[in-house]
């Protein structure tokens, strides 16, 4: 049976959607190259201020043209988790955050 989705065609609703499903592949792949469990207990603590970091520097990303698409908004959020990871000090392997150096400023500066 097909649910009714009210909200599917605004635009705006599908573009966000598309950064979630950004965000959750990415962070999946992102946690198995770091070696950490997804149901690490440290997890929520960390992802939440990630996530407050990611809401903090996303909209300045935007204004400065980056991040726009949703693979790019992955990349801001998960340099911002690695920030977090960092800052609580465990350190990601070599390779397992996206380099993109004005997104890691901004990831930096979220940490901060």
């Amino acid at each position: 049976m097909k649910r009714d989705d009210p909200y599917g065609a605004d635009p705006s609703v599908l573009a966000m959607r598309q950064v979630f499903a950004a965000l959750e592949k990415n962070e999946a792949a992102f946690l198995r190259g770091a070696g950490l469990e997804r149901l690490d207990p440290r997890l929520r603590a960390w992802r939440q201020a990630a996530r407050d970091g990611f809401e903090t520097v996303w909209p300045r990303a935007l204004s400065q043209g980056l991040a726009r698409q949703p693979d790019e908004a992955a990349a801001l959020y998960l340099l911002c988790l690695g920030a977090v990871l960092r800052a609580n000090g465990l350190n990601p392997p070599a390779g397992a955050l996206p380099e993109h150096p004005a997104l890691e400023a901004l990831a930096r500066e979220a940490a901060s």
